[in-house]
């Protein structure tokens, strides 16, 4: 009896490493199991987050997904089909919400223009080798090269890849070709960036377009799709918002008593909209803390805008982004009715440092080419500022819309 369990133990003694092997490797393989289905899940998951939130394609519309969704740029839109770029007509109907809007000015520049960087370096083959001011051009040509993108077009492209792949319409928001606005320049560095969504494109004209006279070329490109030829203003409903375009460039400051057409002509639509929501846009900001300061030229019709409860103001000219909290014509941080302004010079152009710090600037960024992105709801919007080298947004929010009454004494009508 006790050889049969000595010989008992000693099988036992054999046996128990690959009782352990098998049991360990059980064990591993069943971790693994479950580790490979919590990442398809979740890749799964995530897909289908991803698509609903950005990329939800419209019936017609074919979207190619390559790679994780996480990567952004793999998404490609196929051309051959193109809901996207059929004109978006106004639409009061509540059912169309959110409607996407995407904005950004400044867009394509067309090689040929000296830069600033070019200018230096004429200057500095001019002097002597011997010169005391050759060791500051050096610097100075270094410190430009750091921010100074050259490859002009490929970013217009970039951006404009950028909205390719997103829904809704498209606010233009001027200087949309550099460097003088000419017909060969629309056609050669416009047309075939983001004149690709041209025809779901509302744009206004900024002083980049009056570099030719009347800024005929830019008339001549957009026909009545900018407004009635020569004025360059209009307004068009998307459910409850009305969308205003202004014309920046032919507005000057003056006396708050002088209305010009323009001001007479917005006092009139804003008296004949019952939006429920007001976004404005136009070329040059009031208020910037970049190299292009904040211009008193749109003063007067701001101040108009904000008796009526404008919401949203967007605006390109400087070559950043910024975003300010909201805030009334002369600057004053205001949250009940408070307007919120935008600046979105980031479609293509060579950035811009940051100036000096506006008061009430929010959100301040230089580094990077890219759209904002509006979500418009019935009764307040959703804010995303898309970089074309980040995958999640720059800068997000939301905010309400502001509906005061409507001042008396600019709905008696003359």
């Amino acid at each position: 009896m006790a050889s049969k369990q000595f010989q008992l133990s000693c099988l036992a003694e054999c046996f128990k490493p690959c009782v352990k092997s098998v049991v360990f490797r059980a064990l591993m393989s069943g971790i693994a199991f479950l580790i490979a289905l919590w990442i398809v899940s979740v890749t799964a998951f995530d897909h289908k987050f991803f698509e609903s939130t950005h990329h939800q394609a419209p019936k017609g519309k074919v979207l190619t997904y390559v790679g994780h969704s996480s990567q952004l740029h793999s998404f490609n839109v196929e051309r051959q089909v193109s809901k996207y770029e059929k004109r978006l007509p106004a639409s009061r109907n509540t059912q169309d919400f959110p409607a996407t809007i995407l904005a950004a000015g400044d867009i394509a520049k067309c090689d040929g223009e000296d830069t600033w960087k070019d200018k230096f370096l004429k200057l500095a083959k001019l002097l002597p080798d011997d010169s005391p001011h050759e060791p500051f051009l050096e610097n100075f040509l270094e410190l430009l090269s750091i921010s100074e993108e050259t490859d002009y077009p490929a970013n217009a492209a970039l951006t404009a890849n950028l909205v390719l792949r997103l829904p809704g319409r498209v606010l233009a928001l001027g200087d949309l070709v550099y460097p003088t606005g000419s017909t060969q320049q629309f056609r050669e560095c416009y047309e075939s960036t983001w004149g690709q969504f041209k025809k779901r494109t509302y744009p206004v004209p900024g002083n980049h377009e009056y570099k030719q006279k009347n800024a005929q070329p830019y008339f001549d490109y957009w026909g009545t799709q900018a407004g009635e030829i020569g004025k360059g203003y209009y307004s068009f409903d998307i459910g409850e918002w009305h969308i205003i375009a202004l014309n920046s460039k032919i507005e000057k400051a003056k006396h708050e008593r002088s209305i010009s057409a323009q001001h007479r002509w917005l006092q009139n639509d804003l008296t004949d909209t019952n939006a429920r929501c007001i976004l404005a846009y136009w070329h040059h900001p009031v208020f910037s803390s970049g190299q292009h300061s904040g211009t008193a030229r749109m003063k007067n019709i701001l101040r108009t805008l904000y008796k009526f409860g404008v919401t949203v103001i967007l605006t390109g000219h400087a070559h950043h982004y910024e975003r300010f909290a909201p805030q009334n014509p002369e600057g004053g941080r205001d949250l009940i009715r408070g307007f919120r302004q935008f600046v979105v010079g980031t479609g293509g152009v060579p950035l811009r440092p940051l100036k000096k710090r506006h008061r009430n600037s929010e959100n301040f960024q230089a580094d990077s080419f890219g759209v904002l992105r509006l979500d418009l709801h019935p009764n307040h919007y959703v804010w995303k500022f898309l970089s074309v080298d980040k995958v999640q947004p720059y800068d997000k929010g939301k905010g309400r819309c502001i509906t005061p009454p409507k001042p008396k004494a600019l709905q008696q009508r003359t």
